[in-house]
């Protein structure tokens, strides 16, 4: 397709997956409850590091059967750019990057010029951090769900695990909330069929969905699958003829798509930057400008406000005196964008501030809590204190209260902790009664000095062993560490521990284990042992397969002729044996016995044929192909043909081919001669509707066999009927009378119609395909967006065969706002569209303009800079002021979100 908009708008985000959880801002009460927590369902976040900046990484490649279409950047390393393949790059001439028509964003490969590289390495080692953090997830919630395959089950949040390949059959569906997660740990491969659908419910977010898969082969979604979340594949990730990955891919092999969509993730780069600040009561925003582009960006706010202005390459703008209310930020730019693209103003200081900070000094039994009060609003003091608890308990604990004339940081220190134990905590600010709230924070209390290790995937399952691999990653107090793994049958009772190896450095260790049995399911456990302190890493599982066995295909028989027959097979796989042998085996139909031909010796893949003799006229025979390896025997599907009756003439017309200009060719087959020494062939053939039927110039055949005409004087728009005519010693023999359709050329036309259901977030688009041109078959879409806005989106696509209505359904529709829509035609590269209508999604009668989603975006942004001022701050990039006026934008933006969600009152 020469146009190929982007299906998704990909947005800013930091590498973590999830939404942290916490308290609300906000005064209540001081005898009320605590505000309503939003609660998050499943397992933590996988953390994605510096790898969520690519919508692709792979290691080994990415490849494409063009058209593919992926949203945000690709990258390779640590191979070259060769790796990338039907993507026809254009690199950049700063050499940092490259671009393609079938990629929105840019593409990234090792030997491109710095940064790039350093970039590469980094995002590479946080996807196998990653990987190895989601699959080493302990205790699943689910072991073996489905045996392996969970085609048509509703999966709520948690951690799954299978030890063997998973197979998604039918349409599944994903059902939680927008800040739940879910984590597949599949030791072998995983499969998702042609046509599948994974249907998210309750808000649930493709970027919180982590399939993490082991298997060797690998990653495969069918054609036409829409497929949902984060793949993170210790191998390779095929994704197959129009499917769509709502989500990430990432592969410490190779990616390949044909002709597949990927929409990328929520974490791409941002570029410029927006802070706001208070100044004398009144509001202030600035951008800054990062990149070597100038950029002008529009502010717009209440009372009718806006105002733009040019923000300078590498420099900075500001917007002053702004009123408290809500402020939309836009750039003119299609390629660079703003982390903030909404904020509210309010420097309205009536009412203290108080923010929870993380804690310090924590050790097994004793910790120490911080906050800040940011605000004394209007009181000339406020009493602060920290309340904590046990994570899981219902009662809070409060600490000496302190007295406070002046903003500033404060702390208090608890004691009598447990170690490897789980607190929260918040800050607290009082005030003439009036109670603000910090977010509530959690701090784990180490376990002194004990060794920490994990178990990472078995690797080399070949013949009847495997290897065992795991990582020691802290010594804990000791200056050595004894490591080992144990192992065992699934279902036996009794370990078996390999030999002992003994470590003084944190690394990775492996062993080799022998004796397994073909089909057999083994499990194990990374082990470290000092002084009688044992820690033990997760237990995995593995299966050593069965050998693989031939694969034999029956075809169809040939050259069925006088009392004689052809029949046919392919080997299609020897399996793990070095020869097969094949035959065939056949008899009449309504027959015991069968007869076996001669056996034939295959060391290669290949076809494979035998002739039979004996046939009777009129009777129908029955025969399959069979292949024996070890004494085992395998059959392909038993296949027919019917040796036709003696002196019968047969004639057969077969489908027009080569309709071109004014001309086509017929064809036909004669069947059989009969009795007939030879026999004269024709067609006949008119234009549907004419009574006179014109022949073609006979032929003389002696023997059966296809035989064709070219005919001409067509005219485009019509359609005419033919046949094919066998004449034998004055008698004449008809084959079946078939049509075909001159089209004229370039007629591909379609229409856009008006937009219908407009319900909830959904719309009805509506089109009709008037001429298919000279296509047998049309793909038919609708391309729609955002009044005024550069990116298109795509509805679901359909193939249409023939002229007629179609429709497809629009989603994700915002309230109040005015949409664009067109209907699309495509055959190969030729693209027409429809004229361009638009519908407006009225607002919902008392609906609060601030939407939840739109709540939730400003929620993570603000979350994402704050973690972004935390990492700056840590590196003296940024001040101790800068970073909590970050810290305070964000608490209040979680508690507007949470407010949007379950009704927080402060």
């Amino acid at each position: 397709m020469g146009y190929n908009p982007t299906r998704r708008t990909v947005l800013a985000s930091s590498g973590l997956l999830t939404a942290g959880l916490a308290g609300c801002i906000g005064a209540a009460q001081e005898d009320t409850d605590p505000p309503i927590q939003i609660q998050q369902d499943g397992p933590a976040p996988v953390d994605l590091g510096t790898a969520c900046n690519f919508s692709i990484l792979a290691k080994s490649g990415i490849s494409s059967v063009p058209n593919s279409d992926v949203a945000g950047d690709i990258g390779v390393s640590p191979i070259a750019s060769t790796a990338i393949t039907g993507f026809d790059l254009t690199l950049d001439a700063s050499g940092v990057f490259a671009t393609s028509t079938q990629v929105d964003g840019r593409v990234y490969a090792a030997d491109y010029s710095e940064p790039t590289p350093s970039r590469l390495t980094t995002a590479v080692s946080d996807m196998e951090t990653a990987f190895t953090d989601a699959y080493g997830r302990v205790p699943p919630d689910s072991t073996e769900l489905g045996g392996g395959n969970i085609g048509g089950q509703t999966l709520t949040p948690g951690v799954y695990n299978w030890s063997t390949d998973v197979l998604i059959d039918d349409d599944i569906t994903i059902d939680g909330g927008p800040d739940d997660t879910w984590i597949f740990q599949i030791a072998g491969d995983l499969t998702v069929a042609s046509g599948v659908t994974v249907n998210l419910e309750g808000g649930a977010q493709p970027e919180n969905i982590v399939w993490v898969v082991a298997g060797g082969a690998g990653v495969e979604i069918g054609t036409d699958a829409d497929f949902a979340g984060i793949v993170l594949a210790q191998t390779g990730i095929n994704v197959l003829t129009n499917a769509t990955v709502d989500g990430c891919l990432y592969a410490q092999t190779d990616v390949n798509l044909q002709m597949a969509t990927v929409t990328g993730c929520d974490c791409d780069l941002v570029d410029l930057q927006v802070d706001s600040a208070c100044v004398d009561e009144d509001g202030e925003i600035t951008v800054t400008n990062p990149t070597d582009v100038s950029v002008m960006v529009t502010v717009t706010g209440p009372g009718a406000y806006e105002e733009t202005m040019e923000v300078p390459a590498g420099g900075s703008a500001t917007w002053g005196g702004l009123a408290d209310g809500t402020y939309s930020l836009e750039t003119d730019h299609t390629e660079i964008g703003l982390d903030i693209t909404t904020l509210d103003i309010d420097c309205d200081p009536a009412v203290p501030d108080v923010v929870t900070t993380p804690a310090t000094d924590v050790d097994e039994s004793t910790a120490t809590l911080t906050g800040e009060l940011t605000d004394l609003g209007d009181f000339d003091s406020v009493d602060v204190f920290f309340e904590w608890r046990e994570l899981g308990t219902d009662e809070w604990i409060a600490t000496e209260p302190q007295t406070l004339d002046e903003p500033g940081d404060f702390s208090a220190g608890i004691e009598g902790l447990e170690p490897g134990t789980t607190y929260e905590f918040r800050a607290v600010g009082l005030a003439n009664g009036e109670r603000v709230e910090g977010a509530t924070l959690r701090v784990i209390t180490p376990i002194p000095g004990t060794p920490d290790v994990i178990t990472s995937p078995a690797t080399d399952v070949n013949g009847s062993t495997a290897t065992l691999t795991g990582e020691l990653l802290d010594l804990g107090d000791f200056d050595t560490v004894d490591v080992f793994f144990e192992w065992r049958e699934l279902g036996t009772d009794e370990w078996i521990v390999t030999e002992t190896q003994t470590l003084d450095a944190p690394g990775e260790f492996n062993a080799e284990i022998a004796g397994l049995e073909p089909g057999s399911t083994y499990e194990f456990r990374a082990v470290a042992v000092t002084d009688d302190t044992r820690d033990e890493g997760a237990v995995l599982s593995f299966t050593k397969d069965e050998p693989g066995a031939p694969i034999v295909e029956t075809q169809t028989a040939t050259e069925v002729n006088g009392s004689t027959a052809t029949l046919n097979g392919e080997l299609i796989d020897l399996g793990d044996f070095d020869s097969v042998d094949v035959f065939f085996e056949w008899r009449e139909l309504g027959a015991d016995e069968w007869t076996a031909t001669e056996t034939q010796t295959l060391d290669e893949a290949g076809d494979f044929s035998a002739e039979i003799a004996g046939l009777e006229p009129g009777s129908t025979y029955e025969f399959r192909a069979v292949a024996v390896a070890n004494d085992e025997r395998y059959e392909g599907t038993i296949a027919s043909f019917t040796k036709a009756e003696a002196g019968v003439p047969g004639v057969e017309t077969q489908p027009a081919t080569d309709i071109n200009g004014s001309t086509a060719t017929l064809n036909g087959e004669l069947l059989d001669l009969g009795d007939f020494d030879a026999a004269d062939v024709l067609f006949e053939w008119r234009e549907l509707g004419a009574d006179e039927w014109i022949a073609t110039e006979s032929q003389t055949l002696d023997e059966p066999g296809p035989f064709s005409a070219e005919i001409e004087g067509l005219e485009p728009g019509s359609t005419y009927e033919f046949r094919a005519v066998m004449v034998a010693n004055g008698e004449r023999f008809l084959g079946a009378t078939l049509s075909f359709t001159k089209l004229a050329p370039d007629e591909l036309d379609v229409e856009t119609g008006p937009a219908t259901d407009v319900n909830g977030s959904t719309a009805t688009l509506t089109g009709e395909l008037h001429n298919l041109g000279d296509a047998a078959e049309v793909t038919v879409f609708f391309l729609y967006r955002v009044e005024g806005t550069a990116v298109w989106r795509f509805t679901d696509e359909a193939v249409l065969t023939e002229p007629g209505p179609f429709s497809a359904t629009a989603t994700d529709l915002e309230t109040g706002t005015t949409y664009e829509f067109r209907a699309v035609a495509q055959v190969g590269d030729t693209v027409v569209y429809g004229d361009v209508l638009e519908f407006t999604k009225e607002a919902d009668n008392g609906e609060d303009a601030k939407d939840e989603k739109k709540k939730k975006r400003e929620y993570k942004r603000a979350k994402r800079e704050y973690e972004q001022y935390k990492k700056k701050y840590e590196k003296g990039e940024v001040n101790e002021k800068q970073l909590k006026k970050k810290r305070h934008a964000y608490e209040r933006k979680k508690c507007e979100y949470e407010k949007s969600v379950e009704d927080c009152n402060n």
